[in-house]
């Protein structure tokens, strides 16, 4: 990865974050946007700083050539 795959705004006073920002700079300026309409509440930008995920599944490809060493199926 590299680098922060999205941008939040949250305001510990306020709902969770609906909205994905793409840059820093598209979160900032909701954040500051956010503040203007809201005196005295804060505004965050948050960036993840991992991203964990667990796989329970693992596939092997294998080429057709491979699949074409035995020639001698009646099919």
């Amino acid at each position: 990865m590299s680098g922060p795959p999205f941008f939040l705004v949250w305001s510990d006073t306020g709902l969770a974050p609906r909205y994905r920002h793409d840059s820093h700079g598209s979160a900032l300026t909701e954040a500051r946007r956010l503040a203007r309409e809201n005196p005295g509440k804060r505004f965050y930008v948050l960036v993840p700083t991992d991203r964990v995920m667990r796989c329970d599944v693992e596939h092997d490809a294998f080429s057709l050539a491979e699949l074409a060493l035995d020639r001698d199926l009646p099919f």
